[in-house]
């Protein structure tokens, strides 16, 4: 997964360049590849932690063609652009590229989301629409709603611009290279990042595909210190795939589940928090981001790179805190099971450890019966539903 010995295909001059700005970073997700014998006129090859997607639009763009036309050359039945096809690749369809490439089908799956996600998870991930941690796409045919973030400062520097697998990572919001925020929109249009959707004329992966701006020119903004904390933190545990939650060594899967339950907690205090529940916060030395919400319905995997960085800016203090602080924390809030956990949300054995101890107060409602046509909706409701009405909006206007 964060492979530093695999050394197979490299040694070419062209990636030099790449590879010694790659080991600033704390980890290398893979060592990239060098085409060995490949058909094509132009080869080209797969540069350090570079996503799959990333080189198929600069394949395509290398051989004079657009992207879309490329992927319907090799698999005219499988409309590649529809889909993440970054989440994985069946072996065959890769096969018929690492033929003309050169490249053999391990370093094109190594730029894939799919060892990642299987640590996240666990095992092998499911077919679910958005996968726990990994930046969804929010595909409407070949449009995208969001999922691809960039640094403007890495692609500065790139001698050949390129996306990085890393940055569909949820946790990253942060460059640590260079200590800027990462963006998630072209800077002059606001549109999603769609390299796929680039003509063959483009120059390079890094141009807007509907203003025709070069994302090299966004200004990089600041990032938050403790949301860049929490971003190393969640790369050693996935690398490592095990880590240390409350003094307990625990396997990289129930970490972030942990870390998960968190940010639902952060979430949830943003929208209704009780006097216990914000109590909690405060002692524990974080604060509720003043942004929130941005994005009512959405989950993590789909929200913008700020209001990440807020939420993991808070969720870092419960993560970085011990048992003992934790549990004073709790009992000094005075809140109760159910107000640390929210109703519907799976609670974490470790959390569900600490909850036992809390008071519980269950509270029996009487039913009621089915609200009429003209009811009111909660307001939360109402947002929620107006976010997602907006989000399909957008596709449809753009």
């Amino acid at each position: 997964m964060c492979n530093r010995d695999d050394q197979d295909g490299q040694g070419t001059d062209r990636q030099d360049g790449h590879r010694e700005q790659s080991m600033v970073a704390a980890y290398s997700w893979h060592p990239g590849a060098c085409c060995v014998a490949p058909l094509w006129a132009i080869p080209v090859s797969v540069l350090p932690d570079e996503i799959l997607s990333s080189w198929l639009v600069r394949a395509a763009l290398a051989q004079g063609c657009d992207p879309l036309a490329l992927t319907g050359v090799f698999w005219p039945k499988w409309r590649a652009w529809t889909r993440d096809t970054d989440r994985a690749i069946a072996e065959n369809r890769l096969s018929q590229l690492a033929l003309v490439s050169g490249i053999s089908t391990r370093h094109f799956q190594a730029g894939t989301l799919q060892a990642v996600a299987s640590c996240i998870q666990g095992g092998l991930p499911s077919n679910k629409a958005i996968w726990p941690w990994i930046l969804a796409l929010g595909a409407r045919n070949t449009k995208r709603r969001s999922g691809q973030q960039y640094c403007p400062m890495c692609l500065s520097t790139d001698t050949i611009p390129y996306f990085r697998l890393h940055w569909r990572f949820a946790w990253q919001t942060g460059c640590e290279w260079h200590n800027c925020a990462l963006a998630d929109r072209c800077w002059n249009c606001a549109a999603p990042i769609e390299p796929h959707r680039l003509r063959a004329d483009a120059i390079h992966v890094a141009i807007c595909p509907t203003c025709k701006a070069d994302l090299r020119d966004s200004v990089p903004e600041g990032c938050l210190v403790s949301a860049l904390t929490f971003q190393r933190e969640v790369d050693r545990v996935v690398h490592e795939q095990r880590g240390q939650m409350f003094g307990r060594p625990v396997k990289a899967a129930a970490w972030l589940g942990v870390a998960d339950f968190f940010v639902s907690l952060i979430r949830r205090a943003s929208r209704s928090g009780t006097t216990g529940l914000m109590s909690l916060i405060d002692r524990m030395g974080a604060s509720i981001p003043q942004t929130m919400p941005t994005m009512a319905g959405a989950g993590l995997e789909l929200l913008r790179v700020h209001d990440r960085q807020g939420i993991f800016e808070a969720t870092w203090y419960f993560l970085a805190a011990d048992k003992g602080s934790f549990q004073r924390a709790l009992k000094g809030s005075g809140i109760t099971r159910q107000g640390l956990c929210g109703k519907g949300e799976p609670v974490p054995a470790l959390i569900a450890e600490f909850a036992e101890s809390l008071p519980n107060k269950l509270v029996s409602r009487k039913r009621r019966s089915a609200p009429g046509a003209t009811s009111p909706r909660p307001r939360h409701e109402v947002l929620r539903m107006m976010a997602r009405l907006e989000r399909r909006m957008e596709m449809v206007l753009r």
